[in-house]
């Protein structure tokens, strides 16, 4: 309805009476959809309008948490990296470069491994989604 999407102010109120159980549904059923407000989602249900739900993929919410661990350690490495070859650089004598080529090897191995799991999480991933639109498409 044309009248529900212009800026014109709303001056008329529609009250009706619930029950706590019913508010409460009404309002759980509100939060997963991507309306502003209350108002808004009566309205948009009361006209008969297309309502956006919200969805979420647990699995892929739990995927997202441990690639942003693994960023951050990622980062983390990475900076020590950076700092170790900057020192490698500004080296002198031998016996300093001797320890912070080991350094570096240690923290490029580590760089490795890290960069192994982000592989075997997109790899996971990716058989998801291709499960997942296989499912969808026959």
């Amino acid at each position: 309805m044309a009248d529900t999407k212009n800026n014109e102010n709303k001056t008329y109120w529609l009250n009706i009476r619930l029950t706590a159980v019913e508010r409460e549904k009404i309002l759980a059923k509100c939060k997963e959809t991507t309306c502003r407000s209350l108002s808004e989602y009566a309205r948009t249900v009361l006209f008969q309008e297309k309502v956006t739900v919200r969805y979420r993929n647990d699995s892929l919410d739990k995927l997202m948490e441990e690639l942003i661990l693994l960023h951050k350690e990622l980062n983390y490495l990475g900076n020590n990296f950076n700092q170790v070859v900057t020192k490698i650089n500004a080296v002198k004598s031998a016996g300093e470069l001797s320890f912070w080529l080991s350094v570096s090897r240690k923290l490029q191995q580590q760089l490795l491994e890290k960069t192994e799991i982000i592989k075997l999480h997109i790899t996971h991933l990716s058989e998801k989604w291709l499960q997942d639109s296989s499912a969808v498409n026959p």
